[in-house]
């Protein structure tokens, strides 16, 4: 295999660690500045998830010194931690959980691992499951959780840490200081008690404060319950316009039983992306509950590029999509390959379903009054995986909105593809491929900038027929005329990618190689031509398989006083969480006093 998997969990000490990265082909700008904040899983011998394990926080100082710059990492340190170790002996007795959570006699662990975000300089680290933590951006120290668990909408009140499901993908919205959310509190499904539970939905906002009854300016976290509204699966991101707040359902199976690792069986999940739209004029403080309408488009969508601002009353969306992935399953030791049939190595187990046996799809997506008004869907036949993806952050608020979306694919690599994942999604009615035969090799990994200005079935039908054309050409080099791309070598994989907002724009990714790992950076407006810059790593910083970024232009030490304390949250948890829980109204929750 052209892969070396056990490069995908990395070693990064626990505790600080600052070294340098050397150019060792190329040249960054010499204007070059800003960092660049990734998110990687910290890796244990015990946990037996790749994105399993608390988050270790990666921070590139792009101001380019002779010859190097410099990377600085720690690991996040949320209360739970200590406790793990404490009870792991015990922690053997419970069911083996699979991602994103980590159960425990304790709770569930936060582990705030899978995306950044930028709060006005403030560094918030997410995930699917647990509440959100602040680091300090300049010390990479871990500061507070957000919010005590009484202040959330609490899926399951278990223990110290009851669960908070939510999405790694808020969004901070500038032009009012908050950050807009969704959590998820989990509820039996009536015609069927015997399958995995569905999830009520909560928007919910935060402004960056304590909560002050005696202050109306610091209103803390809030929420408002979507009416009418259940979700089968994840909603993995929250999607905001100027005038609304968009909560996916994705098709894609996270229910409670699989967070935790019961063995419970899932219902099928719908096989269209549904998204509930709700109307940010309706998210009055007096209401505990607002309408919502449900929009429904073709695909498995994971991700999603959205437009701040409508243009003509519309809005419009890019939904990265894929159908023969799923990243709640991974190869486990009874596992055989599917193409060779042949068992897999123990380093291999633990590693999701990720990589893909079907081209990935980019579906370009126009809504107008809760209509889908018009789909276009770009396939390129070489080109599997859809993985991470980055796009002009000066363009957020342009009229016009994002001129192009920057994506990474994975690629096609057979041996990771096991027999249980190829029988999951055979037979999956959004794939590309079902009626014809899988690449015999493997494909290579790509980047790719997509014009949002281009209609994208003519791009998907000039590509086709230039491969009926010139069969000899690699299928991944195809539409070289139409689009910029680069096609990685065989054996490296590109990862995480970011944009960084300077001059002419520049692409920031990390990257597995056949000699390790290391961080390449291009020129936005020409991926053709390669990397112009390409970064080593020492084996120190070996960090592993790297998830979302977030580019910051300055830091500064931590200025905010919000706090959060430790044992009154514990106390809280014990006696406040389960009462509200099992036996207060619904309208309780948005009326506490805490």
């Amino acid at each position: 295999m052209s892969i070396d998997v056990s490069k995908f969990r990395g070693s990064i000490p626990s505790g600080n660690l600052c070294e340098d990265a050397k150019i060792y082909e190329g040249t960054l700008p010499e204007n070059l500045s800003g960092h660049v904040f990734i998110v990687a899983p910290y890796h244990r011998k015990n946990d037996s998830h790749l994105f399993m394990g608390e988050g270790v926080i990666i921070k590139w100082a792009l101001q380019p010194q002779p010859g190097k710059i410099q990377v600085h990492s720690n690991k996040l340190k949320t209360w739970d931690s200590f406790w793990h170790w404490v009870q792991l002996p015990l922690g053997k007795l419970l069911p083996k959980a699979f991602f994103p959570a980590r159960l425990g006699f304790l709770g569930v662990a936060e582990i705030a691992n899978t995306a950044i975000v930028n709060m006005k300089g403030r560094l918030i680290l997410t995930a699917d499951a647990g509440r959100y933590w602040e680091v300090d951006p300049d010390t990479l120290k871990t500061i507070t959780p957000i919010g005590y668990f009484d202040e959330h909408i609490i899926s399951v009140p278990v223990s110290f840490f009851p669960m908070v499901a939510n999405t790694a993908h808020p969004f901070y919205d500038p032009k009012t200081g908050e950050l807009i959310t969704c959590e998820l509190k989990s509820k039996p499904r009536r015609e069927n008690l015997f399958t995995d539970m569905v999830s009520a939905a909560y928007i919910t906002f935060w402004d960056g404060k304590q909560k002050n009854y005696q202050d109306k300016n610091n209103t803390g976290i809030r929420h408002w319950e979507l009416d009418g509204t259940v979700l089968d699966g994840s909603p993995h991101t929250t999607i905001v316009t100027e005038e609304l707040v968009m909560i996916p359902d994705m098709p894609f199976q996270m229910g409670l039983a699989t967070l935790l690792g019961l063995k419970i069986p899932l219902r099928k999940a719908y096989s269209k992306t549904q998204i509930y739209v709700v109307n940010r004029q309706d998210l009055n403080p007096d209401k505990a509950t607002v309408p919502s309408r449900l929009v429904t488009f073709d695909g498995d969508s994971y991700h999603f590029l959205c437009n701040y601002h409508h243009i003509d009353g519309e809005i419009r969306m890019v939904a990265i999509q894929q159908a023969t992935i799923s990243l709640t399953e991974a190869i486990q030791p009874d596992d055989v390959k599917h193409f060779s049939g042949d068992r897999y190595y123990a380093e291999y187990y633990g590693i999701p379903w990720m990589f893909a046996f079907d081209p990935g799809v980019l579906r370009k997506v126009v809504i107008k009054d809760a209509q889908v008004i018009e789909e276009e869907a770009l396939i390129h036949p070489g080109w599997f995986t859809t993985m991470l993806y980055t796009a002009d952050p000066r363009e957020l608020d342009d009229p016009k909105g994002y001129s192009a979306i920057y994506q990474v694919y994975a690629g096609y690599h057979q041996d990771l593809i096991s027999r249980r994942q190829y029988l999951s999604f055979r037979d999956h009615e959004n794939r590309v491929l079902t009626d014809k035969p899988l690449p015999q090799e493997d494909l290579p990994s790509v980047l790719a900038k997509v014009p949002l200005d281009k209609n994208w079935q003519e791009l998907t039908k000039q590509i086709e027929t230039e491969q009926e054309q010139n069969p000899d050409i690699p299928v991944s080099d195809l539409g070289k005329e139409l689009l910029d791309f680069y096609v990685c070598d065989e054996g490296s994989v590109l990862v995480s990618i970011q944009f960084i907002p300077q001059d002419r724009g520049y692409i920031f990714t990390t990257v597995f190689t056949p000699k390790g790992s290391e961080a390449w950076l291009f020129a936005a407006d020409n991926l053709s031509q390669g990397p112009i810059a390409k970064l080593s790593l020492s084996e120190d910083i070996n960090f592993g398989f790297t998830l979302h970024s977030e580019y910051f232009q300055e830091i500064s030490p931590r200025k905010s006083t919000y706090n959060v304390n430790r044992l009154s949250s514990a106390l809280r948890s014990l006696t406040k969480v389960p009462y509200e829980f099992f036996f207060n109204r619904r309208n309780d929750i948005f009326k506490r006093k805490v």
